[in-house]
C-alpha cells in the first residue's frame, strides 16, 4: 500500500493579507466610536463632581448652618466649596478681597482673613472647561454663588465645554436645590 504525502494544511498569504485588511477596516471604524464614548464618559464625571459639591455645599450650610459659597474658577478649571462667618453680609467683598479683585482662597489649614473656611475643592479634569455660569455673580476670573443655610441659592446654569467643543448644562434651582442636566 503507498501512503500519500500529508497536504499542506496552511492558509495562503492571500487569505492571510484578506483577514488583516477585514480587522484593519473594523478596527477603523471601531476606534472613533470607542475615543469618544471615553471622553463622553469622562465629561458626565466632571458633570457629575460639579453636582456633587453642589449637593454638598448645599448639605453644609442647612447643617451647620453656615453659608456656603460655591467659587466656580474659570481660569484653571477649578470649583472650591468655602464656609463663609454666619453673620456676614450679601456682598462678595466681604471674603474675596474688593469688587474687582479676583478671588483669594484661604489654604486649607487655615481660615482666611474674613473667616470663610474652605471646605471642599475639585479641579476638573484638563479636558473639561467651566465657559460660564449664568446667574452666578461675576468676578475677574470666577464665578460664585452662596448656599444660605435654608438651603436657597440664586438659580444658575453652569456651562462646561468637552474636548470636542460640545457645550453641557448643570440647571440648579436656587428655592428648591433641585440639579437637572440640560442638553
Amino acid at each position: 500500500m503507498i501512503s500519500k504525502p500529508p497536504a499542506n494544511r496552511g492558509f495562503t498569504l492571500l487569505e492571510i493579507l484578506l483577514v488583516i485588511l477585514v480587522i484593519g477596516i473594523a478596527a477603523a471604524a471601531f476606534f472613533p466610536a470607542a475615543l469618544n464614548t471615553a471622553d463622553n464618559a469622562r465629561t458626565r464625571s466632571a458633570l457629575r463632581e460639579t453636582i456633587a459639591l453642589n449637593r454638598y455645599a448645599r448639605s453644609r450650610a442647612m447643617l451647620d448652618q453656615r453659608p456656603v459659597a460655591v467659587i466656580y474658577m474659570t481660569e484653571d478649571h477649578s470649583l472650591h466649596a468655602l464656609s463663609l462667618p454666619p453673620n456676614r453680609d450679601l456682598l462678595a467683598e466681604e471674603f474675596i478681597g474688593g469688587p474687582t479683585s479676583s478671588i483669594q482662597l484661604p489654604d486649607e489649614e487655615e481660615t482666611g482673613t474674613s473667616g470663610s473656611i474652605p471646605i471642599r475643592s475639585k479641579t476638573l479634569p484638563d479636558y473639561v472647561r467651566i465657559r460660564e455660569v449664568k446667574g452666578a455673580r461675576r468676578e475677574v476670573d470666577s464665578f460664585f454663588v452662596i448656599y444660605e443655610t435654608n438651603g436657597t441659592t440664586d438659580s444658575h446654569e453652569v456651562e462646561l465645554v468637552d474636548p470636542q467643543g460640545n457645550s453641557h448644562r448643570i440647571r440648579v434651582n436656587g428655592l428648591t436645590g433641585e440639579i437637572d442636566f440640560v442638553d
